[in-house]
């Protein structure tokens, strides 16, 4: 992710990041940032921004990402996941102990749906007590009871995105598969009265309207709606017509390092981690994410977190080199060893074909590469596979 993204992001997650910023995470961010200006390999901080897979199992199918219905696709039939896979509250504890005081915030998930985990209030109270900023991301396709729905309120959750591609079913279940909007939108409606109920500012609740060409027409129904709800902030973006596998590395022509330029390349390797639900250490949440839970895949982590400390782990080689790499993409025509690590034919570095493994749904409609089947599931046409 360039500066300009970067810029980008901060503006719309200021209230994430800045929250509880006292004067040690305060020095951390200067710390980094400093780091990242003047492309250090070794870093002085630690990460501000900390994502935590709690559990990568997720309760939909939706088309884009790694937990979509495989029909063909040898990427997403290599993907495992299991009821098992998730991490318990005390290992967790353990990481938030190790970014107490310093690091800003910290995300429940990353490939999975946080609410799938049945500790997640719980971990919502841990990172909460430790000063942090705790953000959960959802599809928010849940029966919960009332009880449910106070309990996320109450449980020191200060963010809470909930997606929504739609108001009417035929048009969210295409992209959404399994899900269901009346429940979503249900669920969102008791979270917002329950917040109001107590006089609680928190979670601040985002939605974001994934938009395609299918459901443009309910739109602005849908941000008329969230404002009568109370919901803090609506979103919108484009979303994808591919599977993220797609574009994976192997997927696409690798043409050479991008041009070195006065800041690095990507912010991650100095401001943010992914922590999987094993302890797993991966650099970003967007690259060789169809690796990560196929089982023999090259994930290319960088250590485990519940083995090595993570503050070790941040200044590894391996995070040592992925700042050489965003920093100076050509290093990878120097060091013949960086072509076998995490951050290789990464697109925010190198000039590849992945622009053409891409469809977006600004561009292209649904009809194109998806088909309702005779069970009223999306399936995606033989011709758009690969």
């Amino acid at each position: 992710m360039n500066a300009k993204m970067l810029i980008k992001t901060v503006r719309r997650r200021k209230a994430w990041l800045f929250g509880r910023l006292g004067p040690r995470k305060l020095w951390n961010l200067v710390t980094a940032t400093k780091d990242f200006a003047l492309k250090r390999e070794t870093s002085r901080s630690i990460p501000a921004m900390v994502k935590i897979d709690i559990s990568p199992v997720c309760n939909l199918s939706c088309t884009a990402c790694v937990h979509a219905e495989p029909q063909g696709n040898p990427v997403l039939e290599r993907q495992v996941f299991k009821p098992s896979h998730r991490m318990d509250v005390e290992h967790f504890s353990h990481i938030i102990e190790q970014i107490r005081g310093k690091a800003t915030s910290v995300s429940l998930y990353y490939l999975g749906d946080p609410y799938t985990h049945p500790d997640v209030d719980a971990m919502c109270r841990v990172a909460a007590d430790a000063g942090l900023e705790v953000h959960c991301s959802s599809n928010f396709s849940f029966g919960f009871k009332d009880e449910r729905i106070r309990s996320i309120v109450e449980s020191g959750l200060t963010h809470l995105t909930v997606c929504i591609d739609g108001l009417s079913q035929e048009k969210y279940q295409r992209t959404r598969v399994g899900g269901n909007i009346a429940r979503v939108l249900k669920n969102l409606e008791r979270v917002c009265e329950y917040r109001k109920q107590i006089g609680s500012k928190y979670p601040l609740i985002e939605v974001q309207y994934i938009k395609f060409q299918h459901n443009l027409d309910e739109l602005e129904e849908a941000r008329k709606l969230c404002e009568q709800l109370g919901v803090d902030q609506f979103a919108t973006f484009w979303g994808d017509l591919h599977n993220w596998t797609d574009r994976d590395p192997g997927q696409y022509e690798v043409l050479g390092p991008l041009e070195d330029k006065r800041l690095p390349h990507c912010y991650w390797p100095w401001f943010s981690t992914v922590i999987k639900w094993n302890g797993d250490v991966i650099p970003c949440c967007t690259h060789r994410q169809g690796m990560q839970y196929a089982p023999g895949a090259d994930a290319r982590v960088f250590g485990n977190v519940f083995q090595t400390p993570l503050e070790e782990i941040w200044n590894s080689i391996e995070y040592q080199q992925a700042r050489r790499l965003s920093a100076s993409p050509s290093a990878s025509e120097r060091d013949p060893a960086l072509k076998s690590h995490f951050c290789d034919a990464c697109p925010a570095l190198f000039k590849t074909t992945r622009a053409g493994t891409g469809r977006w749904a600004n561009e292209h409609v649904f009809e194109e590469f998806y088909e309702i089947d005779e069970r009223g599931r999306t399936r995606r046409k033989a011709a758009s596979a690969g």
